[in-house]
């Protein structure tokens, strides 16, 4: 068995890197820190013609939650028309007020993209009933579900994640998200049986310069990352050394 690696990028200096360890795919987002919303169709452009290796883009139109209002609705669904219309894969996901898929929505993002490989991604976590959300989702035709089991990390619902990967079979790929990590990585495979897994490699940078904050609400706010190289680097050995890569 070949896991995938794929690594999380909000910069094109993230994604190179990424690219010359030898990953195997990018997911472009902006802000990390809050689970990512969509990247802006410039930095999407910039990853796409650094690094030859394939890109997929999250399509998330706020940071609070996946119920999303008609307004917002109509944001992710603008998103996902542009971005699927280079037939680049989409990452997105939606849930209704009951915590359960919103099959109305994703069957019109699927519409919009029709080129485009659908990953359905951690809003599973916060679904009343993640099982059926995979099924509902399998039904839909989506190709890939990105998920951490409902835990904040995989290591900790590794019994979830095999039921998913069970429930899955060769119908839908499901990628592990959620604090994979040099030391737990062949542990998460082995547990779970999943043949994809996904994280960030980003660490802060010192603040530079010395001008006025640019947030009046937090002064002492920086936001600058560059890439983790060694995070990668670590992770992609563990695979190799247990016969993972």
């Amino acid at each position: 068995m070949s896991v995938a690696v794929e690594i999380c990028v909000s910069s094109v200096e993230e994604a190179t890197v990424a690219s010359a360890y030898g990953v195997d795919g990018l997911e472009v987002c902006s802000w990390l820190t809050c689970g990512g919303i969509t990247p802006s169709s410039g930095l999407v452009d910039a990853v796409r013609q650094a690094v030859r290796i394939p890109v997929r883009v999250l399509i998330r139109p706020t940071p609070t939650g996946f119920h999303y209002s008609t307004v917002e609705s109509m944001v992710l669904i603008t998103d996902a028309e542009i971005f699927g219309g280079g037939a680049l894969g989409l990452v997105t996901g939606a849930l209704s007020a009951s915590g359960q898929l919103h099959s109305a929505l994703i069957s019109e993002v699927k519409q919009k993209a029709p080129e485009s490989e659908i990953t359905f991604h951690r809003a599973i976590d916060h679904a009343m009933d993640p099982l059926r959300v995979l099924d509902d989702c399998m039904a839909l035709g989506i190709d890939r579900i990105l998920t951490s089991g409902g835990a904040g990390l995989a290591i900790d619902s590794v019994d979830r994640l095999r039921s998913l990967v069970d429930r899955a079979g060769e119908a839908c790929t499901i990628a592990v998200a959620g604090g994979v990590n040099a030391s737990n990585v062949v542990e998460i495979v082995g547990r779970t049986g999943a043949q994809e897994v996904h994280f960030a490699a980003q660490l802060p940078t010192e603040r530079r310069g010395s001008g006025p904050a640019l947030s009046s609400s937090d002064q002492l706010a920086w936001f600058g990352t560059r890439p983790d190289e060694a995070k990668i680097e670590a992770v992609l050995n563990a695979l190799v050394k247990a016969g993972l890569r």
